[in-house]
């Protein structure tokens, strides 16, 4: 009997055994599994971190590049400025030299157009004469139309004191005329005397316009009495703007005496005074 329970023990036990070993080497087994897998997933990772590696040290490259060009391009754009600056001031001195030399030549054309030259004066001759003093008038000079197409430059007067003038030119419509311009000129004459005064810009005109001369104040231009025409007349107010009509009675007063005002004009005209 003692033989026999001793057999079942041991069987028991080496069962039991078995069992356990078993269970021992399904563990070992998934262990082994588990490990293997952490080991590709730890491949894995290396070849990713190698993979990011190279491509930060490739992003450095391109970064330690792209800082090699920018501090060539700062250079350059270092050197192009110094030369853009230098050319700057070289054309500033050139355009100074340029602008000076065209002031003084339209200087020089300006003094010798006034002084003779291609000018021609049209009108009557400025010297002193019998009378002055009177105001608000409007002078017209019908006497001396302009005698072809061209430009008026300016007027000319024998000027007793400072005036206030408003130049008009009239061009004829019908029997009318019309304002096709209307200039004020305001000087000081300083001395009595002779005394031409340029426009800021020209009056391009046709044959047969006429100039007209409004003092809003002081007529401080000398005029002879029994001689020239009779186209003056008072006029308080400028009642002739530019594109107003003026009528040709309004100009004629036959019934007052004649005068001659010491008043011209001068310009370019494409024929020349007295070639007709």
């Amino acid at each position: 009997m003692r033989w026999i329970f001793l057999f079942i023990l041991i069987a028991m036990t080496t069962i039991g055994c078995a069992a356990n070993c078993q269970n021992v080497e399904q563990q070992l087994d998934t262990c082994k599994a588990t490990r293997t897998d952490l080991d590709l997933i730890i491949k894995k990772q290396d070849s990713t971190i190698r993979q990011k590696d190279m491509q930060l040290a490739e992003q450095n490259k391109t970064i330690e590049k792209l800082g090699l060009d920018i501090a060539e391009l700062n250079r350059q754009l270092g050197i192009s400025s110094n030369e853009k600056g230098r050319n700057d001031e070289r054309v500033r001195d050139i355009t100074a030299k340029v602008r000076e030399y065209i002031q003084k030549q339209t200087r020089d054309n300006s003094n010798f157009l006034t002084d003779i030259a291609l000018e021609d004066f049209v009108g009557d001759e400025l010297i002193k004469r019998a009378h002055t003093g009177d105001e608000k008038m409007m002078i017209v000079n019908v006497a001396h139309p302009v005698p072809s197409g061209g430009q008026i430059n300016g007027i000319g007067g024998y000027f007793a004191g400072p005036s206030h003038i408003v130049i008009k030119l009239l061009r004829p419509v019908g029997n009318d005329y019309v304002v096709v311009y209307s200039k004020e000129l305001t000087f000081d004459a300083g001395i009595s005397g002779k005394k031409y005064v340029d426009f800021d810009s020209p009056f391009i005109v046709k044959k047969g316009d006429i100039l007209a001369y409004y003092f809003p104040g002081t007529v401080n231009v000398p005029y002879d009495s029994n001689i020239g025409t009779s186209t003056y007349f008072k006029m308080d107010s400028d009642e002739y703007a530019h594109g107003n009509r003026v009528a040709s009675e309004d100009i004629w007063h036959a019934n007052q005496d004649k005068r001659k005002y010491s008043l011209n004009y001068y310009g370019v005209f494409y024929t020349r005074v007295g070639s007709e």
